[in-house]
């Protein structure tokens, strides 16, 4: 038998996917709002009300926040799945408690920062700040130019966009004022004819710890400059992040790379040796269906922990059990193969 508790909560399930509404009148001091589950339309105006929130998740077929969003002072905490790109108002920049701001697809305009209201002692307008908030995902570097000055605490930023040049060079906003950041994704929307280059290593935040790329096709030459990047340690290459058949990584050094993932690329061959990646931890390789085999030499690198390759071709399936077997009669047993075949 179906209880009265369930009935009731299909009844305002249905009746959010319907109208988009929420019933608010028992929920005055909700801190804590997560409506993923449920799929509407556009952003829940009733919610406006609930300024003890600091956490909302919501699902909606246009997730853009209505500018009334600014009267939940106390929200921490804003994640948006939306099926459309949205356009985040400019009044979220008067939320200065909003610490993380998660945009899970699209490509996503930020309205640039207007002045709030308060004035400081020298009665000046105050511009606005997010001085709190750490990660932003999935924005359009095309509306970023003038927003990071006001975010200099930012920890995490993703760029989803155009980002290669007409000259086919890899392009972004200026991060020279986020002096914080450690983690950045790029994910270029933008088709270029032939392999594309990377920019200088100095556009990069001197603290960035993890890059993951994603569609940016550059070639696999160009690779040598993310190993001047001093303190990365996390490299994810993603659907055609490089394109080419052969990754040769010559005397390039990534000296504190932990965590390497090939993921989705063409490539066929890999030559390189354990100097390349002395302080190696992990290396993911999914689904490079060209790849011919893992490098044996990687596994002569005496802090690598684990080999994943997962939806790989035959022959590089192989070459990572080799790995483990010709590590297993030198005695090291610390190196851990994970192999699935391609199906």
């Amino acid at each position: 038998m179906v209880s009265s508790v369930e009935i009731r909560k299909y009844l305002q399930r249905r009746y959010l996917q319907l109208s988009g509404s929420i019933c608010i009148d028992s929920y005055k001091y909700l801190r804590i709002l997560d409506v993923e589950s449920f799929y509407i339309s556009l952003f829940p105006l009733d919610i406006v009300p609930l300024i003890n929130l600091r956490y909302l998740a919501f699902r909606a077929h246009d997730g853009s926040p209505h500018a009334s969003i600014s009267n939940l002072v106390n929200l921490q905490t804003l994640i948006i799945s939306s099926r459309k790109n949205i356009v985040v108002p400019k009044t979220i920049w008067n939320m200065l408690n909003l610490r993380h701001i998660y945009i899970k697809s699209g490509e996503n305009l930020m309205e640039d920062p207007i002045c709030l209201q308060v004035n400081r002692k020298d009665d000046c307008p105050c511009p606005t700040a997010l001085a709190s908030l750490q990660p932003l995902s999935q924005v359009s570097p095309q509306s970023c130019h003038n927003i990071f000055s006001r975010t200099p605490n930012l920890r995490k930023l993703g760029f989803c966009g155009p980002l290669i040049s007409r000259l086919g060079e890899l392009i972004f906003p200026n991060l020279g004022s986020l002096a914080h950041l450690q983690k950045l994704k790029l994910l270029n929307t933008f088709s270029y004819r032939i392999a594309t280059r990377s920019c200088n290593p100095i556009e990069f935040p001197e603290k960035l710890k993890k890059l993951t790329l994603s569609n940016t096709g550059m070639d696999w030459e160009e690779m040598w400059t993310f190993s001047l990047l001093p303190n990365l340690e996390i490299l994810k290459l993603k659907f055609q992040a490089c394109t080419g058949e052969r990754w040769e990584t010559g005397d390039a050094e990534f000296r504190k790379l932990k965590v390497l993932k090939l993921q989705d690329l063409d490539i066929k061959q890999w030559v390189c040796s354990r100097y390349n990646f002395p302080r190696l931890q992990r290396l993911m390789v999914y689904r490079c269906l060209k790849l011919d085999s893992v490098p044996p030499t990687l596994g002569k690198i005496f802090t690598l922990e684990m080999i994943e390759v997962n939806g790989c071709s035959l022959s590089a399936y192989r070459s990572a059990m080799n790995i483990q077997e010709e590590q297993e009669s030198l005695g090291n047993s610390f190196l851990k193969i994970h192999a699935k075949l391609y199906s």
